[in-house]
């Protein structure tokens, strides 16, 4: 068998802390212009799950901008013209849908492109 390289490695386990991290904000609600602690919009919410804060770090056109991955592993951004989430593996994601639905788990949508932070 082949082990996994050190850079493999750091890039799954980082994944997961970023999946973790998303998990613990479930139910949490949707607002226009969000970005935590206690209320999202889709890009606000992804950014606060790569970086662990509550800074953005830009619009679902910024992430379009990202290089793409064809390998799509979790913790990456799942994102097309108008939403964004992030990646857990299986063909789902957990993203901040909308209003009155918040931050949930469910199918990438058609049309999304995965790409690394």
């Amino acid at each position: 068998t082949t082990e996994p390289d050190a850079t493999e490695t750091a890039s799954s386990d980082l994944g997961a802390q970023i999946v973790a991290y998303a998990e613990e904000y479930l139910g949490t609600p949707y607002v226009l212009g969000g970005n935590g602690p206690n209320q999202f919009d889709c890009s606000g919410f992804v950014s606060c799950c790569l970086t662990g804060g509550y800074g953005r770090l830009g619009s679902t056109s910024t992430f379009l901008g990202w290089t793409q991955v064809s390998d799509p592993q979790p913790g990456d951004v799942a994102v097309n013209a108008g939403h964004c989430g992030i990646y857990i593996g299986g063909g789902q994601m957990i993203h901040c849908a909308d209003y009155g639905v918040g931050v949930i788990v469910g199918p990438v949508q058609s049309g999304m492109v995965f790409v690394r932070y």
